[in-house]
């Protein structure tokens, strides 16, 4: 995959699970690196072991973080190539087992943060005829998910936005993908209150993910589900009657629950 030597790109949540996966391939693909996560410290230690990456720590639940980030890497007169929306988190309960003070968060980082930085670089993208976006989605923005119900409308959200972002701009030179995978070993599933170990009996690495949605990019696609499993999943939930795939969602989301996994 040379295409992506010498190229720029942001990536936000690089310090763990995919973001972290797409960072350490990415540099040895030769491209500069720009990361941001809350992790100071871990950021700066992966940065010092790359080829070409610099670390801007922040915190992208913070509304004003996406302009300072932005504003940032302005000053240091870098050209972005490409902006990868990794970060997100999500919560599994009730709803009403959480705070809003947790739901703004999590609405602010999966899709406020996401669209503003979208908005910010790509701008400049257009302005040069070429750049991408490649926004982390998820399987559950394909379906309301009980137990999840903000989270997965959060990810409805960004795979809505996304792919009509596609349609809009794929006549400026730019490319926008979508990436939805599933259940996917990464440090979200802790903030999640989730285990690592799949209901369904599939999980993929953040590497597997990290290596089709490269691939996919590269291509020029709009949307990729990752793992064929999932894509299966994707499938049998658009046919079937929604009232059917909520009480199916419900059943393994509450037997996981039941079980530590989610």
């Amino acid at each position: 995959m040379n295409y992506y030597n010498g190229k720029t790109i942001l990536i936000t949540g690089a310090s763990s699970g995919i973001g972290e996966a797409f960072a350490l391939t990415l540099d040895k693909l030769g491209a500069k690196l720009i990361l941001t996560a809350r992790s100071k410290d871990k950021l700066v230690d992966m940065a010092s072991h790359m080829n070409n990456a610099i670390s801007i720590a922040g915190d992208l639940s913070k509304k004003e973080f996406a302009q300072s980030l932005y504003d940032e890497i302005k000053d240091k007169k870098i050209e972005v190539d490409i902006v990868i929306n990794n970060a997100g988190y999500g919560f599994s309960g009730l709803f009403l087992d959480s705070s809003m003070k947790n739901y703004d968060e999590m609405m602010n980082l999966n899709m406020y943060s996401l669209v503003n930085l979208t908005h910010l670089f790509l701008k400049d993208m257009v302005n040069k005829k070429s750049g991408g976006i490649i926004n982390i989605s998820s399987l559950a923005s394909f379906q309301p998910m009980p137990f999840f119900s903000i989270y997965a409308a959060t990810k409805a959200f960004v795979t809505s936005f996304t792919v009509s972002l596609y349609e809009e701009y794929r006549k400026s030179g730019i490319k926008v993908l979508g990436v939805c995978p599933g259940y996917t070993k990464t440090n979200f599933n802790k903030r999640a209150q989730m285990n690592s170990i799949p209901v369904a009996g599939y999980l993929m690495t953040s590497q597997q993910v990290v290596n089709q949605s490269l691939r996919a990019y590269e291509k020029g696609k709009f949307i990729i589900v990752n793992g064929k499993i999932n894509k299966f999943f994707r499938f049998i939930t658009s046919i079937i009657p929604t009232r059917l795939s909520l009480a199916f969602s419900s059943y393994v989301i509450k037997k996981g629950m039941s079980n530590k996994q989610w």
